[in-house]
């Protein structure tokens, strides 16, 4: 969806990371070579996984514990 968003502000004479900041989610390898680099949230998706087969299969209502995410910063989000 970022990758759309930013062909969507070049069809209207905007610059990705000049003048809108673009943030994706995941950090999908591929998109990795976008121009401009995108900004992203990675997650440990292995971990995050193995959690929720945890309480899948868990014979207790616990709640789930947080996961932390990685905010990595790239050309798509302007420095200020």
């Amino acid at each position: 969806m970022a990758v759309g968003a930013m062909t969507a502000m070049r069809e209207r004479g905007l610059a990705p990371g000049a003048d809108i900041a673009v943030a994706g989610f995941d950090d999908i390898e591929m998109l990795q070579d976008v121009v401009p680099s995108l900004s992203t949230v990675s997650l440990p998706l292995r971990e995050l996984g193995e959690r929720a087969l945890e309480l899948a299969l868990a014979d207790t209502d616990a709640e789930p514990e947080p996961i932390s995410g990685t905010v990595i910063l790239r050309d798509s989000t302007p420095r200020v």
